[in-house]
């Protein structure tokens, strides 16, 4: 049986699903750490500058602007240990720069209202600044980057990556392997169906494994086929029983009607048991007909009992009686029989199909007309004729049962096609009619070779 491709496969889908799964919540993980990281970062740089920034406008109001430039000098010169960087602008009303290493103001910065915020330099570093107004001459911001937490950032996102990636990478292996184990108990019950569909009744599923949903399953599935098993034998029997008891009372009042036609010399009452008789006869026919055909449909797929046959041997013999039959009734048959054409099949049924539908064929084409039976490999047996033939609306109607269509020669209750079709679904062929300009065709063939 094929396996479904990964994405069609259920299997599959949930292995890929807990691989996305885990790639998406490391994913919001490092995003809400990232986040968390950001946050503090920012809160450090922020108390950090306000607490320079104040120190720094102390330094103002006690010592002056040439005070303050000096120690904005002091602060240039001593290299933080952290990698950061200090930035300094101390402007004038005008915003012309008096001492610092920024060359002009962040116009996002509003020294008025001592704004603070994140701003990007020329070099397009970011840097967290506060603006002050230290008079109405004097204004100053001080700003921090922070390269640390940049770095921690960096560092964090190679961790989220490659334990993203180690986890998306075991959950695939443990997935995989989970799922292998999950489509393995899954494939036995499909199996399982697929050789009951084949005709092995028989076949049943494993029920080894844990005690979960899918054991659950498998028994379920074998109670359910050993039902149909039971159904199936039990049908038969029924059958059997219903032909013998049906069939034993008719017999016995055909032996009463014999032995009455003895004892009597009255020509009418002679005729009217011997009409009894042969009708009698056709109830028996009848009964058997539809067994035979009741028996077969409940064999659908059903192999047991089927053995490899030769058809070519079936044919000729047949041809050999039906070619007698048609020198007397004035029609002309033809046989075209391949050779070795074997099938696993039973023989008897075999026999019976190709018999009806000569029969069939015989009962419609008139006398100077004629019939052919061939035999190919395949296997495909055909039956033509060259009389009235079926319109199309008819032919599937005349498959079902008590369907007589006009111009039959002779008697029949319309059921020898019904049984011929059911014959052909159980050996899982098919059997259909077409035209023969002029007549009908009737086709048996795989049911895989049916356009």
């Amino acid at each position: 049986m094929p396996r479904a491709s990964l994405i069609r496969s259920v299997f599959g889908r949930v292995t890929l699903s807990s691989v996305l799964v885990s790639l998406v919540s490391t994913l919001l993980l490092f995003m809400v750490v990232q986040r968390i990281v950001v946050a503090d970062g920012r809160s450090m740089l922020a108390r950090e500058v306000d607490t320079d920034l104040a120190g720094l406008a102390d330094i103002y109001v006690s010592g002056g602007a040439s005070e303050l430039r000096e120690r904005i000098a002091d602060r240039l010169a001593v290299a933080r240990n952290d990698g950061g960087h200090n930035w300094y602008l101390m402007t004038d009303a005008a915003g012309r720069p008096l001492a610092g290493n920024l060359d002009r103001s962040p116009l996002a910065i509003d020294p008025q209202r001592s704004q603070a915020r994140s701003v990007t330099l020329p070099d397009g570093s970011h840097m967290f600044a506060r603006a002050t107004q230290l008079d109405p001459q004097v204004r100053l911001i001080v700003g921090r980057t922070d390269e640390r937490g940049e770095r921690l950032l960096q560092q964090l996102g190679l961790a989220f990556a490659v334990t993203g990636a180690v986890i998306a990478l075991l959950s695939l292996i443990a997935g995989h392997f989970a799922a292998r184990r999950l489509r393995r108990r899954v494939e036995a019950v499909n199996t399982t169906f697929v050789a009951v569909r084949a005709g092995r009744i028989v076949a049943r599923v494993s029920e080894a494994g844990d005690s979960d949903e899918l054991a659950e399953l498998a028994a379920n599935t074998n109670a359910m086929l050993d039902q149909v098993e039971r159904l199936i034998d039990a049908q038969r029997a029924v059958s059997d029983q219903t032909a013998h008891e049906i069939r034993t009372p008719l017999m016995h009042l055909d032996t009463h009607i014999l032995k009455a036609m003895e004892s009597t010399q009255d020509k009418p009452l002679l005729r009217t048991l011997n009409q009894s008789r042969g009708e009698i006869r056709g109830v028996v026919q009848l009964l058997d007909s539809l067994l035979d055909i009741a028996g077969t449909q409940a064999l659908r797929g059903d192999l047991r009992g089927l053995a490899k046959i030769d058809l070519s041997d079936i044919a000729e013999r047949l041809a050999d009686l039906y070619g007698a039959s048609a020198e007397e009734l004035g029609i002309g048959f033809h046989a075209r029989i391949t050779s070795g054409v074997m099938m696993r099949a039973d023989p008897m049924q075999i026999m019976r199909l190709m018999s009806n539908l000569l029969d069939n064929a015989f009962k419609y084409v008139p006398s100077g007309g004629s019939v052919t039976l061939c035999l190919e490999s395949g296997p495909r047996i055909v039956v033509e004729d060259d009389g009235a033939g079926i319109p199309l609306a008819d032919r599937e109607r005349i498959f079902e049962r008590y369907v007589r269509l006009e111009g039959a020669l002779g008697i029949g209750h319309g059921l020898g096609l019904a049984l011929a079709r059911a014959i052909a679904q159980r050996h899982d062929m098919s059997l259909h009619v077409e035209d023969a300009a002029p007549g009908a065709r009737f086709v048996f063939q795989p049911e895989d070779d049916r356009d």
